[in-house]
């Protein structure tokens, strides 16, 4: 039994013994699972679990403060006399691959003001994406790489980030 089964399995023991199967008991035995998990991860062969773990949690901070910040950047725009939006067609390479990747990033930066996933090409290998408010197509197109890497972190733990460009050694 691996991370995440382990992780619901405690959770439901947590719950039976507590007497009590609630959201409440099931949020709770979750955690004191999680924290069993995090302590013996190499005895439980959890260790790809507690990767994607960090993953998701460095993700969900990630968008957290991307969001804030397009946010106030699309709301000092607006508040502009003559704001330069600036509206731009950006074609972006990409290296996620899977079909829950893709879609995690096409939503992730439609949820962002300012960018729109306009769709995949045909190989789905570049994703068209419409862009307001940042100076030039290359920083349009970084914005969206950062946000592919912050996701590879979690949908591919263990795999080395690199950016466009860089040789690998």
């Amino acid at each position: 039994m691996r991370g995440l089964a382990l992780n619901l399995l405690l959770a439901v023991v947590w719950a039976l013994f507590s007497g009590e199967v609630s959201s409440r008991e099931l949020v709770v035995g979750f955690l004191v699972g999680f924290l069993i998990v995090l302590l013996f991860p190499r005895a439980l062969g959890a260790e790809r679990y507690l990767e994607r773990s960090r993953g998701l949690a460095g993700f969900v901070v990630f968008f957290l403060r991307e969001l804030t910040v397009a946010n106030v950047q699309v709301a000092l725009l607006s508040l502009r006399r003559d704001p330069q939006l600036n509206p731009m067609i950006v074609a972006v390479p990409l290296r996620l691959q899977s079909e829950l990747g893709l879609t995690l990033l096409a939503a992730a930066i439609t949820l962002m003001p300012g960018t729109v996933a306009m769709g995949l090409s045909h190989d789905r290998r570049t994703l068209y994406a419409h862009a307001v408010g940042l100076p030039t197509a290359q920083a349009a197109r970084d914005s969206i790489v950062e946000v592919e890497e912050e996701l590879l972190r979690f949908l591919q733990p263990g795999s080395r980030s690199f950016r466009q460009g860089e040789v690998l050694t």
